[in-house]
């Protein structure tokens, strides 16, 4: 792998300080000069890489569940399962979901700040929608060779993709989070037609 470039580096660093602000002040707090202080640059630098405010949160919005792709990947790769066909494959994406180096009461929290706003805000509502696309498509995946039709596949995946959304939501505004063994016990019914 290649060096990454000084633009990849600020970009990640005011992308990660963009998520935090909102993580301990809320969405409303992320001002450029709140973000830019917490990177520890100016604002210019915020303007500069990202062209304005609403590129920078759109970046964060991406970023909060990019954890959850990688845990996922890493649990096919473990499973050596490129295809994300069968049990295990669904075990991984609900695992992926719920891991606590993933499911974290900060990533949560901002998830819950910036899809609160998705029916206000068309840029989040795009950005939620391709998520939700690529979550919904990795269950109905996995889904599928329980002998059901593709429709019960999509409808059953989109179920458990709504108990994982409410599972983040109950960690983001519970006082402690979710550990993984109660957010467990929350999906496991779910799991079973």
């Amino acid at each position: 792998m290649g060096r990454r470039s000084i633009e990849e580096i600020r970009r990640a660093e005011l992308v990660v300080a963009a998520i935090d602000v909102i993580a301990a002040e809320g969405h409303d707090a992320a001002t450029t000069q709140r973000i830019a202080s917490r990177a520890e640059t100016s604002p210019g630098i915020v303007h500069h890489y990202f062209g304005d405010k609403a590129s920078l949160q759109q970046a964060a919005f991406r970023a909060v569940r990019k954890p959850v792709v990688s845990a996922y990947h890493a649990k096919l790769a473990e499973l050596d399962d490129a295809e994300g066909v069968g049990w295990d494959a669904l075990e991984a994406v609900v695992e992926a979901h719920i891991e606590p180096g993933v499911m974290t009461i900060p990533a949560t929290a901002v998830w819950l700040q910036f899809t609160s706003r998705v029916a206000y805000r068309q840029d989040y509502a795009r950005i939620a929608a391709a998520i939700r696309c690529r979550q919904v498509a990795a269950l109905r995946r996995a889904l599928l060779c329980r002998s059901v039709d593709s429709e019960e596949a999509e409808n059953w995946a989109r179920r458990i993709a709504t108990v994982l959304d409410g599972i983040w939501y109950e960690s983001a505004t519970r006082e402690g989070g979710v550990g993984p063994d109660e957010a467990r016990a929350m999906i496991e019914p779910h799991l079973t037609l």
